[in-house]
């Protein structure tokens, strides 16, 4: 009888540890890791200047002209600057209008205009000019054009009228986008 009750202790203890081993396998621990991935972006600065030098040493910055003539070649030095940390690949588009003195704005070809137009750039689709090489993050391009040429054989019905050339500046990312400049996708709608 003796035997029996050890036999059956024996037991219990086995079971009870059976029991609070299988409930200790039932615990768990689970810990989170918060990893943060930060995209870079792409930011541009267009900068037009003049062939003119301030007392600071520094290029004057392009401002509109008053008074000119057919003829005149006036200094307008469109870059674009890559403020961003990432490279990028660059474009500009350049843009001729005229507002008439009777006040109706025409769209005009931009070969209406002499443009000294930069090796380093080359026209491509949609009247955009493609600067050939990427440009590192804090680089600047070189120029697009120097000067503008008004043309000497304007129509009578421009005279006293305002031209503008309007330069538009776009950029988009260089990593994983192509190996140049005419690959490159996620341009700007234009």
């Amino acid at each position: 009888m003796k035997k029996q009750k050890i036999l059956a202790l024996s037991i219990i203890v086995i079971m009870v540890a059976l029991v609070v081993g299988g409930t200790s396998a039932y615990f768990a621990y689970s810990d989170k890791a918060h990893n943060v991935i930060t995209t870079s972006g792409v930011a541009i600065e267009l900068i037009e200047d003049t062939d003119e030098v301030g007392i600071d040493g520094r290029p004057v910055p392009f401002t509109n002209i008053e008074g000119a003539m057919p003829g005149d070649k006036i200094s307008k030095i469109p870059k674009i600057k890559n403020i961003d940390e990432s490279d990028v690949y660059v474009r500009m588009k350049v843009v001729a209008s005229v507002r008439r003195a009777d006040g109706e704005t025409d769209e005009i070809p931009l070969d209406t205009f002499r443009l000294d137009l930069s090796r380093s750039w080359s026209f491509g689709d949609n009247n955009y000019y493609y600067y050939m090489r990427p440009l590192a993050a804090g680089e600047t391009t070189t120029q697009l054009f120097t000067t503008v040429t008004i043309p000497e054989d304007l129509a009578d019905r421009y005279q006293g009228a305002t031209y503008m050339i309007t330069v538009q500046g776009e950029a988009v990312q260089t990593a994983n986008n192509g190996t140049n400049v005419f690959e490159a996708q996620g341009w700007p709608e234009g």
